[in-house]
C-alpha cells in the first residue's frame, strides 16, 4: 500500500505547546485546540495524523475546512509540511471533486455535509474541523455526521459568540477544549511577532452623525420596551444593524486608510474593509497613489482571486484590499502592517484579523494594527480590548483627519 510505503514526518521541530497539547490529545484521541492565530494549529493536527497513523496504517483522514482558500493552504501544506505525496490526497469542493476518496480527504465543509458519513463507513477514520466554530450551525454540523476512531478540533476561537452551536453541535463529537494557546503564551514563546496597536478616531460626517445620533434615540426608546415586546426587539435589532451600517460606511474611513497605506508605502499591507464597494473604492484610490495593490474579495472571479492572492504572498503586489474572504485562511507572514478600516463587533473576526500580521517572518522585527473607529461603541470595545492586552502589545490612540484626501 502506499501508506505503508510513504512515511510522513514534519520538516520542522514541534514546539512546546504542541508536544503538551499532543499528549493531552493522545490520552482521548479526541479534543480541540483553541490556538491563536499563526500559533501553529496545522503543524499540531499533523503531529495528531503521524501518531495515529503510526498506530493504524489503514487510517483514513477527513478534514473539512469553511473555505476554499484553507482548502488549497491545507492541500499545498500537507505536501511540503509533511510529506503526503499527492496521490494521498483528495479533494472536495464546489470547484472540483474527486473521482474517489483517498487516504486524506480535504473537504469544504458545504460539500462535506453530504459525503462525510459515507466517506466515513467501512474505515477506521480521523476526522479534522478546521476553524471547527464554523461546524456550530444545524446545517454545517450534518457534516460531523459518520463513524470516527479520532477527531480534532482547530481554532483560535471554538466556543461561539452568539449562541450554544459549539455545545451543541461540535463538542460532542470532536470533544471538549483540551488545549488553550493564547496571544500572552504565544508572544513569550516568540511564536507571534511582537505587535502594536493603533487606535485612530475618525469624525464621521455631520449627515453621518446626524442619522447615526437619530438610530441611536430609537434604538434607546426600543431597549426600553424590549424586555416585554417581542415585536420591540425585532425593531431593535434592525435599528442596531442600520446604526453599525451608518458607522461601518463613514465616508472618512476610506481616505484615513489610504493615508496609512502612503505612510507604509513600500511595505506589505492589508487592508480590511467590510463593504465591497469601499473596498472598490480603496482600491482605486491606492491605484492613483502608484501603490502596487490588488484586490481579494467574494465578488471577484475565482481565477482573479488567486492570482490576487499568490502575487500579494510573492511580494509582487505591497497592499491587499480585502473584506472577510480572508477572515480566515491567509498565510503571508511577511505581512506586517493591517489597516482594519472598517469591522463588525465580532471578536472572532478581530482575532482572525490580527492573526494575519503576527505569524514571524525573515527582517521583520514588528506588526503595526491600526483600527479606525468612528463611535462611543467602538471605542468601549478597543478600550476593553486594550486592558486584555496590556503587557503583551503596545496600546496607542490617535487622530485621523479631514486632510487626508481622497486621491
Amino acid at each position: 500500500m502506499v501508506a505503508e510505503s510513504r512515511p510522513w514526518s514534519l520538516k520542522t521541530e514541534p514546539r512546546a505547546w504542541q508536544n503538551a497539547a499532543l499528549e493531552n490529545w493522545l490520552a482521548w484521541h479526541k479534543g480541540v485546540a483553541s490556538v491563536v492565530t499563526g500559533g501553529g494549529k496545522t503543524t499540531f493536527a499533523f503531529m495528531c495524523m503521524g501518531a495515529f497513523r503510526r498506530e493504524y496504517q489503514d487510517a483514513r483522514f477527513i478534514i473539512l475546512v469553511p473555505t476554499i482558500t484553507l482548502l488549497d493552504q491545507w492541500f499545498v501544506s500537507l505536501q511540503d509540511d509533511f510529506g503526503v505525496h499527492e496521490t494521498e490526497l483528495a479533494c472536495f469542493s464546489g470547484q472540483e471533486r474527486a473521482s474517489k476518496p483517498a487516504q486524506v480527504n480535504l473537504l469544504v465543509i458545504n460539500t462535506g455535509r453530504a459525503l462525510v458519513e459515507k466517506m466515513s463507513q467501512g474505515h477506521r477514520c480521523f476526522l479534522i474541523v478546521d476553524e471547527c466554530h464554523r461546524a456550530g450551525s444545524p446545517e454545517n454540523a450534518k457534516a460531523l455526521s459518520g463513524t470516527f476512531a479520532a477527531a480534532l478540533g482547530l481554532s483560535a476561537t471554538p466556543v461561539r459568540e452568539y449562541d450554544e452551536g459549539f455545545q451543541k453541535y461540535v463538542q460532542p463529537v470532536l470533544g471538549a477544549v483540551i488545549f488553550e494557546y493564547d496571544y500572552v503564551q504565544a508572544l513569550g514563546d516568540k511564536v507571534i511577532t511582537p505587535f502594536d496597536i493603533i487606535n485612530v478616531k475618525i469624525d464621521l460626517l455631520p449627515h453621518e452623525r446626524q442619522e447615526y445620533d437619530k438610530l441611536t434615540r430609537r434604538a434607546a426608546i426600543l431597549f426600553r420596551k424590549a424586555t416585554i415586546d417581542p415585536e420591540a426587539r425585532s425593531k431593535l435589532r434592525y435599528i442596531l444593524q442600520k446604526r453599525a451600517g451608518v458607522s461601518a460606511q463613514a465616508r472618512m474611513r476610506i481616505p484615513v486608510a489610504a493615508k496609512l497605506a502612503d505612510e507604509h508605502r513600500g511595505m506589505r499591507t492589508i487592508i480590511f474593509h467590510e463593504r465591497v464597494a469601499a473596498a472598490n473604492t480603496l482600491y482605486d484610490i491606492l491605484r492613483k497613489r502608484n501603490h502596487n495593490a490588488c484586490l481579494y474579495h467574494s465578488k471577484l472571479p475565482p481565477s482573479w482571486r488567486r492570482d490576487n492572492l499568490r502575487l500579494f504572498r510573492q511580494g509582487v503586489f505591497d497592499v491587499l484590499v480585502s473584506c472577510r474572504a480572508l477572515d480566515e485562511g491567509m498565510n503571508v507572514p511577511e505581512t506586517a502592517v493591517a489597516v482594519i478600516a472598517s469591522s463588525t463587533a465580532s471578536q472572532r473576526q478581530r482575532i482572525q484579523r490580527l492573526g494575519r500580521v503576527l505569524r514571524p517572518a525573515r527582517g521583520k522585527s514588528r506588526a503595526t494594527i491600526y483600527t479606525l473607529f468612528a463611535t462611543d461603541q467602538e471605542e468601549a470595545r478597543l478600550a476593553a480590548e486594550a486592558a486584555k492586552l496590556e503587557g503583551v502589545a503596545n496600546i496607542l490612540w490617535a487622530t485621523g483627519t479631514r486632510g487626508a484626501g481622497d486621491g
